[in-house]
């Protein structure tokens, strides 16, 4: 029909007058109803954008062909928190690095330097002047920077130069600037982390903080909290300081994700009742919001405290293995949270069979653009299950690969990762009992014990307390078996003074040589051949219907708070993504493909 219309279009003369209306009338609607989705209006606006998700994306393609770089600009800063909230990766990376093409480089050689622009670009229409336009062209270049999901991640743990890439970045703004204050001006607080400016992910995410409560609106501060909650908080306060700004804005995704980072908090404080109210709360805010894959996360979190109040809780198993089978239908970032509780489970209940193949299945699921953060993260929980299965030697070598995958980015990120790998360590080397092992285990319990209790930057915890808890017990047990009480404590004091990065080093030296992994489902020949598995972890963002989502999508570092994958992809979405123009022949072969390959045929298309 719709091919019909355009010729008869053409024939008339009238396309290109037509077409011209049709993009100003969605320009409109997206710059205009953009702001619905941070308040009491969010779900209305979410429901609207998905119903003319197609018309928008016409219009995109409209104003690119016919060069309209304002157009472009202003459609992309309107649209990037809805494709953000539902997951819409290919969308946000595709449009904003077609913007980003247009106009001269804001960031390139003699660019002037960013000056104060209070509100949002795009809070006035089109033609655009001055400081509004030349912030514009930097902000669709920021937020490529931001889409990039897992292969910009992983981009960045191979780049040589960084530094260099990310510098222009951090010239052009300095601090006290309003528009740093709300996306995408956060990435320049990040990008000062990646080029050494910043010393680790608590110090960005406390000025982020600080700069919100001079210059932000009410809604900026509480994202704002909420990612500080999320990635460095140690106790409930932020969350909850972010749950009352997200509730009196009446923005049911932050109260969800709020109530979420809230329960962890509690969680990790041992106040589970609290934490099981917060995370029934955030599942049923998420229901409201029609975020789908959250409601499984969160369920599973639910199901994952009762366990820990009663182990026995046959229906609280049974939610949380449901919930694992449920997020696989929404992608591997939701699937992958999940899976890795419901491991943890079965492995406190003495089932490592079932753990491994749950943490085998989050390997199979991730992408060759997946970054080593979440390697490691799975790796290293395989190694705790190997060493309660008395395969130590198994775990050494898992450790070796975990703590490799993970010395890029995860000391400025998320510290936390590499510091849990010490207590796996130290328990995986008094079992394996080579002469010195003990010795060194000690001191990496030693390191352990100390960079965990500096623990405040980077609040991001890889296991559940109660896996923390025993890892660490165990190993302490099994030291002290094989060393006089003396040894272990000389020992023990002196991994205490050891830098993170060195202990990690002595963690591979002892366990081994260090070796290279294949990456991809299937690639790990040396987990298959120890009799598991081999087959990611999610955050918990609120993102209820993605499309174009690759498995190795993984979002930058605030994909704790936007993750999931769900809803339904069309032939068109696999024509765009394989840089086709949309025709009946390529619409046919997407069709076939799609028969053929399923989910995939999207996600090995996605960069």
């Amino acid at each position: 029909v719709a091919e019909y219309a355009g010729e008869r279009l053409e024939e008339a003369g009238e396309r290109a007058v037509v077409e011209r209306a049709h993009l100003a009338h969605y320009r409109e609607l997206a710059r205009t109803r953009d702001a619905g989705l941070r308040g009491p209006l969010q779900t209305a606006t979410l429901a609207l954008f998905e119903r003319e998700h197609d018309n928008l994306r016409t219009a995109l393609r409209t104003a690119v062909a016919a060069g309209e770089e304002q157009e472009v600009l202003c459609l992309v800063h309107s649209l990037a928190w809805f494709w953000q909230l539902r997951n819409h990766h290919h969308d946000s990376r595709a449009w904003s690095a077609a913007a980003g093409r247009f106009g001269p480089d804001p960031f390139g050689p003699g660019a002037p330097p960013a000056a104060p622009l209070p509100g949002r670009v795009h809070d006035v229409p089109p033609p655009w002047t001055g400081e509004r336009l030349r912030e514009a062209r930097r902000g669709v270049r920021l937020y490529a920077l931001a889409a990039q999901g897992g292969s910009g991640a992983t981009a960045m743990e191979q780049e040589a130069d960084v530094v260099g890439r990310l510098a222009p970045i951090v010239a052009a703004y300095r601090p006290g600037l309003p528009q740093l204050c709300r996306q995408p001006g956060t990435v320049w607080f990040f990008a000062r982390l990646m080029t050494g400016g910043l010393t680790g992910l608590g110090e960005v995410l406390a000025l982020l903080v600080e700069a919100c409560r001079a210059d932000g609106d009410p809604w900026d501060l509480a994202f704002a909290l909420l990612m500080r909650a999320r990635l460095a908080g140690d106790g409930p306060e932020e969350a909850a300081e972010a749950l009352a700004l997200f509730e009196d804005a009446r923005d049911a995704w932050g109260i969800a994700e709020s109530l979420a980072a809230r329960g962890e908090a509690y969680e990790r404080a041992g106040r589970l009742a609290e934490a099981a109210g917060d995370f029934a709360r955030a599942a049923a805010a998420a229901g409201e919001v029609g975020a789908r894959s959250q409601v499984h996360v969160f369920t599973a979190h639910l199901a994952a405290v009762r366990l820990r109040l009663r182990p026995a809780d046959a229906e609280a198993e049974r939610l949380l293995a449901h919930a694992a089978e449920e997020a696989v239908r929404w992608g591997a970032e939701a699937t992958g949270n999940v899976r890795l509780l419901l491991a943890q489970h079965y492995a406190h209940t003495g089932r490592t069979g079932l753990a491994q193949e749950q943490l085998g299945r989050c390997e199979t699921e991730f992408g060759d653009h997946t970054p080593g953060l979440f390697w490691g993260l799975v790796g290293g929980m395989r190694a705790w299950v190997d060493c309660l299965d008395g395969a130590h030697e198994r775990a050494l070598d898992r450790l070796d690969r975990a703590v490799g995958d993970l010395a890029a980015l995860a000391h400025l990120v998320a510290p936390r990762l590499v510091v849990a790998q010490f207590a796996t360590g130290a328990w995986a080397l008094a079992g394996r009992g080579r002469p010195g092992d003990a010795r060194t285990g000690a001191r990496l319990l030693g390191a352990y014990d100390a960079h965990a209790a500096e623990g405040r930057d980077g609040g991001f915890h890889p296991y559940t307390p109660q896996t923390e808890e025993l890892v660490r017990r165990r190993a302490e047990t099994a030291l002290r078996a094989a060393l006089t009480p003396e040894v272990y404590a000389g020992e023990h004091a002196a991994g205490g003074a050891l830098p993170a990065a060195e202990a990690a080093a002595l963690l591979r030296r002892r366990a081994g040589a260090p070796g290279a992994r294949m990456r991809g489902a299937g690639a790990d020949t040396r987990m298959a051949s120890a009799g598991t598995h081999p087959q990611k972890h999610g955050g918990d963002g609120m993102n209820a219907e993605p499309d174009e989502m690759s498995r190795g999508d993984v979002p930058t570092p605030d994909r704790l708070l936007h993750s999931g994958s769900e809803g339904e992809f069309t032939a068109e979405d696999v024509v765009l993504a394989s840089g086709r123009d949309v025709t009946p022949e390529t619409l046919a072969w997407a069709e076939r493909r799609m028969a053929e390959k399923g989910r995939a045929s999207l996600d090995e298309l996605l960069p």
